[in-house]
């Protein structure tokens, strides 16, 4: 972004409302990775409102409105100075790249491009080059009429880029539909809410950045996506998983909980504990049977058997076979096991025939020698010195194991934490820890992180 241009938009607020309050809903729930791409301007309609406003009591006044019209839309009131108005301020303050607008703003951005192009209005400015339009609604559609200087606006399909937001419980719906089969190739946004500002979940992000992208005139977020995959190695990551489950189980349980943005990053390959369960599992009745550990503990945790054939027959016979893997990933028992590996390789009591460990994902983890856990003979230099390897820890706010996890987090050199609200599982990834996933990702394969990450 420092040697490219942001696109530069012009936003026009809802009815009644303002500019500062479009600016306000826009920044508080649309990431950075969005906003700091764009040079939103926001712009207050040149109308005080003349009625009271919906948002009055969560937005603080003035309010104001674009234009007027008659109860049943078919007469409009300073459409046409409105007009004058924006174009004026395009001329004084752009160039503009672009016109964002919500609600009755949205339908005036919509109506901009083809105004311009029939040489009726904003013949002064440089060419509207793309339309962002958020609850938006159409001049002649079921419900609004036309105004007089925009009556032949929608005369012919707009050949703009658009990226059409709407929402499934809003009142505009049907309109933003109509509006958004009027463009040429229009791209959509649909989310489940009503008429407002929405939060971008994973999808609709790629959406937006990818419209984003297309109207810089670089490649498009999934195309960079997709050259990056084809042209960077995925690292490859043995994961391990929790007591008296299965490999199987922990890739069912990632699989459907994490999305493809991280999923195709990474090479996961999901290995079975070398002991059959020795007990009843706690996920039965939920996941199929075998079930398996990786090793066994007295009632106090003071003694461990078959510790050291789990290292050595299954994790490094393993590795070396059908290696190199580049890290390891581990969840409950499996992650205690994940992280005692690095500082056990340190020390060259384990793991010497295989390549460093280059970093480690532990969920729901703790570490052989916290407020619960004894240490086994092998691991027992293995946090002697803080472990300087790459790690991501992954805690949930209600896990049983969340003292443990923190105990084990600070154990590592700079550490990076996602943080959930859940409890001893594989949680789902909402847009902040997405984020972490990502950044924590890119910093393991080498390249510039593209999103924030929280390091304790």
């Amino acid at each position: 972004m420092e040697n490219q241009k942001r696109p530069r938009i012009l936003c026009l607020h809802g009815y009644r409302t303002s500019g500062q309050i479009l600016k306000k809903s826009i920044f508080s729930r649309w990431p950075e990775t969005v906003t700091q791409k764009l040079d939103l301007v926001f712009l207050d309609g040149q109308c005080p409102a003349r009625g009271k406003s919906q948002v009055e009591g969560i937005f603080d006044p003035p309010y104001y409105e674009w234009f007027q019209s008659n109860e049943d839309y078919t007469e409009y009131r300073n459409f046409e100075e409105c007009i004058e108005y924006i174009e004026d301020y395009m001329l004084k303050n752009g160039p503009f790249d672009g016109v964002l607008g919500f609600s009755q703003g949205a339908m005036l951005a919509a109506v901009l491009p083809g105004m311009q192009a029939q040489r009726v209005a904003l013949e002064k400015i440089s060419k509207i080059k793309f339309v962002i339009l958020i609850s938006g609604a159409i001049f002649r559609g079921m419900k609004y009429g036309t105004p007089k200087l925009a009556s032949h606006a929608f005369s012919k399909p707009i050949d703009c880029p658009s990226l059409h937001i709407i929402g499934e419980k809003d009142f505009l719906k049907p309109e933003s539909i109509i509006l958004l089969e009027a463009f040429v190739n229009p791209v959509l946004i649909h989310h489940p809410k009503g008429h407002e500002i929405p939060r971008l979940d994973e999808k609709n992000l790629g959406t937006m950045l990818s419209f984003i992208d297309t109207i810089q005139g670089t490649p498009s977020y999934e195309e960079k996506r997709e050259n990056m995959m084809e042209n960077q190695k995925r690292p490859r990551i043995l994961c391990l998983h929790g007591f008296r489950t299965s490999g199987q189980i922990l890739k069912k349980s990632i699989f459907s909980r994490w999305p493809e943005t991280v999923i195709q990053k990474l090479d996961f390959v999901f290995l079975d504990g070398q002991c059959p369960a020795q007990g009843k599992s706690e996920v039965e009745g939920i996941f199929d049977p075998p079930y398996y550990e990786w090793f066994q503990v007295n009632e106090d945790y003071t003694e461990y058997s078959n510790f050291e054939e789990c290292i050595a027959y299954i994790i490094e016979d393993y590795m070396l076979k059908n290696g190199p893997f580049d890290g390891v990933l581990g969840f409950s028992q499996g992650a205690i096991l994940a992280a005692a590996l690095p500082g056990m390789q340190a020390q060259r009591v384990a793991l010497e025939k295989i390549s460093k460990i280059k970093f480690v994902i532990l969920i729901s983890g703790a570490i052989l020698r916290g407020m619960k856990y004894g240490t086994p003979k092998l691991a027992f230099h293995a946090f002697s010195k803080p472990i300087d390897c790459p790690s991501l820890h992954i805690i949930g706010e209600k896990d049983f194991l969340k003292p443990e996890s923190i105990i084990l987090l600070e154990a590592f050199v700079n550490p990076v934490l996602i943080h959930h609200p859940k409890g001893h599982e594989i949680p789902r990834l909402d847009e902040k820890n997405l984020g972490t996933m990502l950044s924590f990702i890119d910093t393991i394969q080498g390249t510039p992180p593209s999103y924030g990450h929280c390091r304790l």
